[in-house]
């Protein structure tokens, strides 16, 4: 699963995707931004080393707080690296377009999205606005979720990506209810359920089985990117 949650603030996208991301039943790690996410876990990690270890101990809900991250596209890298390192998860990045833009692409979420199918992870990102994720990546995902979307120049990529219909459907939408496009058949559904997805961002997750990654062997060309990424958090 490659998903992209599209919409305004306060729409109800970001609570959504975490829904979405428990749902797959995988080791959930969290890009938090702004702090969204911060209250659901006991303690978040600041570091890429922290976050190895969290990895390792199978922590089912992992929070990267980014928030005073100065260069959020260069940690974004380092970050990608300590993920290349495990399969079997689910990542959400919120405010994904904090790490990239529509003609200059994140080269670790890169990786992550050529990947994830074939080593079973899946991916999760939000967003104001479609142009602020790279097009690539608007390629290849097989959801999008649509909620409010007044602005006209992201409702036109989705039109002339996607669909139309759909992007004219969430123009006005209220909040809470979404669009859901199926990138691989080219329909869609208007969606108003939020009492089925609705979580409180300001309480912790109730206990969850520990859900762990796979720890795997980097490939030649992994340990290239890891070592790179290493080699810059220490300069």
């Amino acid at each position: 699963m490659k998903s992209l949650c599209i919409g305004v603030s306060q729409t109800g996208k970001s609570t959504f995707a975490l829904w979405l991301a428990l749902s797959t039943g995988k080791q959930v790690i969290i890009w938090d931004a702004n702090e969204v996410f911060i209250d659901i876990v006991k303690e978040p990690v600041y570091t890429t080393e922290d976050l190895y270890q969290a990895l390792r101990d199978g922590e089912p809900v992992i929070v990267f707080d980014a928030t005073g991250i100065e260069d959020r596209h260069e940690e974004f890298i380092r970050f990608a690296a300590v993920l290349e390192q495990f399969d079997g998860h689910t990542l959400l990045v919120d405010e994904a377009g904090d790490v990239q833009r529509a003609n200059d692409p994140n080269a670790g979420l890169d990786r992550l999205y050529r990947r994830s199918g074939r080593r079973g992870n899946d991916l999760i990102e939000t967003t104001h606005k479609a142009t602020d994720i790279a097009t690539l990546n608007r390629t290849l995902t097989t959801d999008t979720y649509l909620f409010a979307m007044p602005n006209r120049k992201s409702r036109k990529i989705i039109a002339d990506e996607f669909s139309e219909e759909a992007a004219d459907a969430a123009a006005t939408l209220p909040d809470y209810v979404y669009v859901h496009f199926h990138n691989r058949t080219g329909e869609f559904d208007v969606v108003n359920d939020p009492d089925a997805w609705y979580i409180d961002l300001e309480k912790p997750l109730p206990d969850r089985e520990r859900m762990p990654s796979v720890h795997t062997s980097p490939r030649r060309s992994d340990w290239r990117v890891i070592s790179n990424a290493t080699e810059a958090e220490g300069n």
